[in-house]
């Protein structure tokens, strides 16, 4: 149970911690903060040791200071080992030897344990420094070494060059950093490497003279895809006012995965605090955190939403904190599976404990983030956008977006009005399918023989000379194969053949997330299904590239870059709808599988959601103009549904 005084503390800074920036993380501040950061997008590593200008008063309320504030700790950061690493001396002429096989790198000079001398705090690593010990030599008894952490042996990232840092952060804390650098050339290597971070605690008088220090805390980040960076800050002090020194870790995300945009200034990073309270046995996390700030960032999103100039960037922040729950949550709606101690690459979650992975314990978070892109979506005029919100399917809607999408797409019950004899070619997922209505209200069924027509007055059902439509979708000489959703990857991915006779796929990252898109309720967060082709509609095809439907999220892909890339579409589209495609022949009416029933728009009309009759089973759905009909593949027929 997170004591009183500290929780009480985190409500009262809460306000700060919900704009984008974060820069108030829960704090009294008596101590300046220990900032480490991971590869920036750019691939230009920041500093391993020092103060961030400015940290220790970031975000705090205007006012004066606080007079009963202990005075703030000077970081004390180590010094490189003697030249050649071997020897090492102390006051007093004593010399530590590196132990055989070993060489020291970067130490401190420090009253470890107490009894009054300073003894040597070192890292001592191996010739290829992927392996090492943070060791202790005491004055009293300089070759008396101890092991005071090793680094883990699963985190040797081959191909990396490791840069290591040991800091005193606080009166009784010391702080290594072990962070592999892998450069952009070696992505293969970076994928795998994971940041590992030692915090030891020095005895207090207490334990008594000659008391060792022990390991309080490991952290490991993993390193995140490389558009993005992930960074933490350490800060000591007394939170629950129990007057023993508590552990902050403030973790923060920014970049921006590929296709989304990185936002700039004060906003480009995302924080949410880890807080260790001292216990006896020692430290405890909070179960309070990061859970209550992820609340409060997504409560300030509903809040932005209902505002007409703040509504138009709720859509990326819903993104970055969505993206911000996966990396730090291993219980976070789409967050992935975990693997052994470590967040592989079967999930997203990058951060760890010496405890295991975090869990947030937050299981509405996904739903009220969705809900509050919806509302904001809505405020701004974009109902299909705020539909496509609410059917992400990582978590059940609340009843308020129950109500919202009630409003935006209200439901009518669909009835078969008719079914043809003619069967439609069966047409995979994906591919143009084979129901088409003419402009006249006709329907065109594409079968085996041919098309056959379908009078919209008589139901008369006759053969044509038009030619069959492909089923294939093709820009150019690329041809759409399918919409993925893999666990070794944040986003949903369109995967594209670049000619005919291609040896292998192309991907193209899509902008929605692992989590968004069609998925069964009932999948567990934890637990990735490996590699799922999802269902999507095709809309449109040029030469330039690919317009589809993934649910009621619009895509479009562009092809005609070096680099392929996607982005969000408005309706309505302006593109040409061809044959075969989930649009009118006018291209002013969709209708997509959405939300558990089948949406149907139309550009200035109204969006309604149809279910009831054989919708259930049937794909492939194409409207007439404005909407009135659609025909969908159902079994072996084409069967025309009207709505009430």
């Amino acid at each position: 149970m997170p004591d009183r005084s500290s929780s009480k503390l985190l409500r009262a800074l809460l306000p700060l911690l919900a704009a984008t920036g974060c820069d108030g993380c829960p704090s009294s501040k008596p101590y300046t903060p220990y900032t480490l950061g991971s590869a920036t997008p750019s691939g230009s590593p920041p500093p391993l040791s020092g103060v961030a200008p400015g940290a220790a008063d970031a975000g705090l309320e205007a006012g004066a200071p606080d007079a009963a504030a202990p005075p703030r700790f000077a970081v004390v950061p180590s010094v490189p080992a003697p030249a050649g690493g071997k020897q090492w001396p102390l006051e007093g002429g004593a010399v530590v030897a590196a132990p055989t096989g070993r060489t020291f790198e970067t130490g401190l000079l420090l009253d470890a344990d107490g009894d009054g001398a300073r003894d040597l705090v070192v890292w001592a690593r191996s010739p290829d420094g992927l392996r090492g010990e943070l060791l202790l030599a005491p004055a009293a008894r300089p070759q008396a070494l101890r092991t005071l952490t090793a680094l883990p042996g699963d985190l040797a990232a081959q191909g990396c060059t490791p840069r290591v840092a040991l800091s005193q952060i606080g009166p009784s804390a010391l702080a290594f950093d072990f962070a592999p650098q892998c450069g952009a050339d070696r992505r293969a290597a970076s994928a795998g490497a994971t940041r590992w971070l030692a915090v030891i605690r020095l005895p207090g008088a207490a334990a008594g003279a000659g008391a060792p220090p022990e390991l309080a805390l490991e952290l490991r980040l993993r390193t995140p895809p490389p558009e993005e960076a992930l960074s933490a800050a350490l800060e000591v002090a007394d939170h629950d006012a129990d007057g023993r020194d508590d552990l902050l870790v403030t973790l923060g995300l920014s970049g921006a995965l590929r296709p989304f945009h990185a936002p700039a200034g004060a906003a480009s990073e995302l924080r949410a605090p880890l807080i260790f309270l001292d216990r006896p046995a020692g430290l405890s996390r909070d179960a309070a955190q990061p859970a209550e700030t992820l609340r409060a960032l997504a409560a300030s999103l509903l809040r932005d939403a209902r505002g007409k100039a703040t509504a138009p960037a709720v859509a990326a922040a819903a993104q970055r904190l969505r993206r911000l729950n996966a990396v730090l949550c291993a219980d976070a709606a789409g967050g992935g599976a975990l693997a052994g101690r470590d967040a592989a690459r079967a999930g997203e979650a990058l951060v760890w404990t010496g405890a295991g992975p975090v869990r947030c314990g937050e299981p509405g978070l996904a739903a009220a983030i969705d809900n509050a892109e919806a509302v904001a979506a809505s405020t701004r005029g974009a109902p299909l956008a705020a539909i496509a919100a609410l059917d992400h399917g990582a978590e059940p809607r609340t009843k308020d977006a129950d109500k919202l999408l009630a409003k935006l797409a209200p439901p009518a019950a669909a009835t078969a009005v008719y079914r043809t004899a003619a069967a439609p070619q069966p047409a995979g997922p994906g591919a143009f399918g084979p129901l088409a209505f003419e402009a006249s209200g006709a329907l065109l069924v594409r079968t085996a023989q041919g098309v056959v027509r379908v009078d919209p007055a008589t139901s008369a059902e006759s053969a044509t000379d038009i030619p069959p439509w492909p089923a294939a979708i093709h820009a150019g000489p690329a041809q759409l194969v399918a919409v993925e959703r893999r666990c070794d990857a944040p986003t949903l991915l369109a995967l594209f053949r670049s000619s005919p006779d291609a040896v292998g796929e192309m991907e193209v990252p899509l902008p929605l997330l692992r989590s968004q898109g069609p998925r069964a309720r009932a999948a567990s967060p934890e637990r990735c299904a490996g590699t799922e082709r999802l269902p999507f509609s095709p809309l449109a095809a040029s030469e330039g590239g690919f317009d589809i439907a993934v649910g009621a999220a619009l895509v479009s892909i562009d092809l005609r870059a070096a680099a392929p890339a996607s982005s969000a579409l408005s309706f309505p589209l302006t593109t040409p709808a061809p044959q075969g495609a989930a649009r009118s022949p006018d291209g002013a009416t969709l209708a997509v599988p959405a939300a558990g029933g089948l949406l149907v728009a139309t550009a200035g009309g109204p969006a309604r959601l149809w279910s009831g009759g054989d919708l259930a089973q049937a794909t492939a759905c194409a409207p007439a103009n404005g909407g009135a009909r659609v025909a969908c593949v159902v079994g072996a027929a084409a069967v025309i549904f009207e709505a009430k």
